[in-house]
């Protein structure tokens, strides 16, 4: 395969000595307690130092991939597009790797819309050149109302990746910023339902995520909630139900579950672990899995058998969805399309699951 990965995989994995990812995969494992733990909040990440030499080939460094392994469209051109026709604004996003600005972008047609424009940061552009085509070639494949829509790839310089402009921003900044305005048993059950209803779009076209968080959710509306930032993403590929990697990087620990951080195996159950702690974020207001405690101090509450502690504006039954999430065989989880039927099932809001089926709510 295209990223060096075995071609012949079987799920579920029995037991087998855990391959030397993380530092502390080798960590004894005491035996499991019914604990919960507090958190505050912090934001960073764990690196994870690479483990294997990877055998993935390059990806090319134009815009041929816009018309490479895409039968949605039939011209290179309808999502190239020249940087003449676009026009960059306020910066409205930062990380790592890349910044995101409002823009407009200037159609054919003559029309004007705003956009949001993504573009690597100076000393990114080389080093990471590659894996920002691979989540623009990700998009490239998805159409659904649950999730960020890619309207194109600009060559530059510099190289930019042009995406639907969604003017509430990020969900983590918005239930940070705006917890007053919130209702959380409609808002956020409508959220929850949303994202679970695009993840179980990701899970039929045979992608997982691996980096399902309330930050890489974005707010279209107070209706209309769309999954992000698909530079983790993986295609499992056909016949195979997990993907195995064989890097480590900067991996968001604190939302990965028992097999992806012991094993590096991903899967559309490891993301159903992700979500939980997604949903946990939002009955938070924002606060951070596990506070300022690094990665590897947070997996070893996992592994003591603790979980992130009931938040105070959390009802019992949706804390309960959240640990059935985050059950440590992946085989006890519940599916996408479970997760879906019900957040869209509450008999006090009879219409959630028109809302959640309904294209691009304002």
């Amino acid at each position: 395969m295209q990223d060096g990965l075995p071609t012949v995989l079987q799920y579920p994995v029995p037991p087998k000595p855990k391959p030397p990812v993380p530092e502390f995969s080798t960590m004894p494992r005491p035996k499991r307690k019914n604990k919960i733990v507090e958190s505050e909040p912090s934001k960073s990440h764990d690196y994870i130092p690479k483990c294997y030499p990877s055998q993935s080939q390059n990806i090319p460094l134009t815009c041929d991939i816009i018309a490479s392994n895409n039968n949605n469209y039939n011209e290179k051109d309808e999502r190239y597009i020249p940087l003449e026709r676009l026009t960059r604004g306020a910066l409205i996003g930062e990380g790592e790797f890349a910044s995101v600005y409002e823009g407009t972008y200037l159609k054919n047609n003559g029309q004007m819309i705003k956009v949001a424009i993504k573009t690597l940061h100076p000393e990114q552009m080389q080093s990471s050149k590659g894996e920002f085509l691979r989540e623009a070639e990700v998009m490239m494949k998805l159409d659904h109302h649950c999730v960020v829509k890619l309207i194109g790839l600009s060559e530059g310089p510099p190289l930019l990746m042009v995406q639907e402009l969604l003017p509430l921003g990020s969900m983590l900044q918005y239930i940070t910023t705006n917890s007053d305005r919130i209702n959380p048993n409609y808002e956020f059950k409508i959220w929850a339902a949303q994202i679970a209803y695009g993840m179980q779009y990701l899970e039929k076209n045979e992608l997982v995520h691996r980096d399902l968080a309330a930050r890489n959710i974005l707010l279209a509306s107070k209706n209309q909630a769309k999954i992000s930032d698909f530079g983790l993403s993986r295609a499992f590929g056909q016949g195979h139900q997990y993907y195995q990697a064989k890097e480590g990087g900067k991996w968001p620990l604190k939302w990965y579950a028992p097999e992806s951080y012991n094993y590096g195996q991903f899967s559309n159950k490891s993301d159903v672990w992700s979500f939980g702690v997604t949903i946990w974020e939002m009955y938070t207001f924002g606060q951070t899995p596990y506070g300022d405690l690094k990665g590897s101090e947070a997996i070893k509450l996992i592994e003591e058998g603790e979980r992130l502690k009931q938040p105070e504006s959390c009802p019992d039954h949706i804390y309960d969805i959240m640990k059935r999430c985050w059950e440590y065989k992946a085989t006890g989880r519940p599916s996408f399309q479970e997760l879906v039927d019900i957040f869209t099932t509450d008999s006090g809001y009879m219409n959630i699951k028109d809302l959640v089926a309904e294209v691009n709510l304002v």
